[in-house]
């Protein structure tokens, strides 16, 4: 199953592009990533930056909470890349 960003439908965005659109109004999220593009995201699969960008596309406040673990998105990938997430801060 292929997700499709609101912001970047068609193409994926350059990496410029993307450290831009991972500034958030909240330090926290800033920083989670900040440490996730840098360590991670450039092995990434195509599948895999798309849900990425999903992710994006959330309210902060909704994606600080799943990132917490005070939410859990239905979404098995979605799970799976806040897991990674999460990870690049114990490194």
């Amino acid at each position: 199953m292929t997700s499709t960003s609101r912001q970047w439908p068609d193409a994926l965005p350059t990496t410029n592009q993307l450290r831009w659109a991972c500034r958030r109004g909240l330090l926290e999220l800033d920083l989670l990533l900040k440490s996730y593009m840098d360590q991670v995201y450039e092995q990434l699969t195509d599948q895999e930056k798309r849900k990425f960008l999903t992710m994006l596309d959330m309210q902060d406040q909704e994606m600080l909470e799943m990132l917490m673990g005070k939410t859990n998105p239905n979404d098995k990938e979605l799970a799976e890349l806040l897991t990674r997430i999460r990870e690049c801060m114990g490194s």
